[in-house]
């Protein structure tokens, strides 16, 4: 019995044409590339329809050509100017747009934004695109909160976003008492003394509740000697000198002791802090 191994026309005919379409789609992509050469890309209504399928491959390529440009010119010791950063800004925008979820992108931006370019609101908004698709990454907003914190010398929004990233799969314990401790640096402590007791509902370990707990403690006293603080200077018209005259007004006992080990203080503003900063003497 003889087989027929001859494939039928029709099938012939669409291996020509899937054949003749990939030559096409392999041809458009070269030119792409060729168009996004160094130091500059195609915004991303161009470069989504050119890259086709292949949006993930090309957002790999265009991240790649951005880390060798700035390689290179970090190697020639070439100081970044606004050039540089209006082509950086322009090619995350074009490789997250691509793939929104391209976390090293992101990241690296981010760096380059706020230690050489100093760029922290681009560099927040960058992030703010991400936090839009990472929704359960908690790095995103960690890293918002980071830059609100130490750049911007936000410290609310810095807290905020610590919060925020605490609560999200993975993340590290210990960024729940980080953002606590902001908080009092945010005239918040009222803020650091909810979110906290809200993290000992939703933790079994019992060790990193009793760390809560001792924060929460020195958090309710500064903000009771604060209210004090206002009382004082409702009644006699002035902030008082130290905490000291709370006990001599007889609008407290004592002052009370730190938990941490360390003393409360009162800043000339009326604001209480405490000289342990909230971290355990040894």
């Amino acid at each position: 019995m003889t087989v027929n191994r001859l494939l039928p026309v029709s099938l012939i005919a669409a291996l020509l044409l899937y054949g003749a379409a990939w030559q096409h789609l392999q041809h458009e992509r070269h030119v792409f590339l060729q168009e996004n050469y160094m130091d500059y890309t195609l915004p991303s209504r161009f470069t989504g329809p050119a890259a086709m399928e292949f949006k993930g491959i090309v957002s790999d390529f265009l991240f790649l050509k951005v880390i060798t440009f700035l390689g290179e010119r970090i190697g020639k010791q070439e100081e970044f100017n606004d050039q540089h950063f209006q082509y950086l800004e322009e090619s995350v925008n074009t490789i997250t747009d691509l793939d929104p979820y391209f976390w090293d992108a992101y990241l690296f931006a981010d760096m380059i934004f706020t230690w050489d370019l100093k760029e922290y609101e681009a560099a927040n908004k960058l992030l703010l695109k991400a936090r839009q698709y990472r929704t359960n990454d908690y790095r995103v907003p960690y890293y918002l909160g980071f830059n609100y914190f130490f750049f911007l010398k936000d410290n609310i929004n810095g807290s905020k976003y610590l919060m925020e990233a605490s609560k999200l799969p993975a993340s590290p314990y210990y960024l729940a008492s980080l953002a606590a401790r902001l908080s009092v640096y945010a005239l918040e402590h009222r803020i650091g003394i909810i979110f906290l007791k809200e993290m000992i509902m939703d933790t079994e370990n019992e060790q990193i509740k009793s760390e809560f707990i001792l924060r929460i403690k020195a958090l309710e006293i500064m903000d009771q000697l604060e209210k004090k603080v206002r009382e004082y200077k409702k009644t006699y018209r002035k902030l008082p000198s130290s905490l000291a005259e709370l006990v001599t007004a007889g609008l407290i006992d004592k002052i009370p002791n730190d938990p941490y080990g360390g003393q409360f203080i009162m800043m000339e503003n009326g604001r209480v802090y405490t000289t342990s900063k909230m971290l355990r003497k040894k």
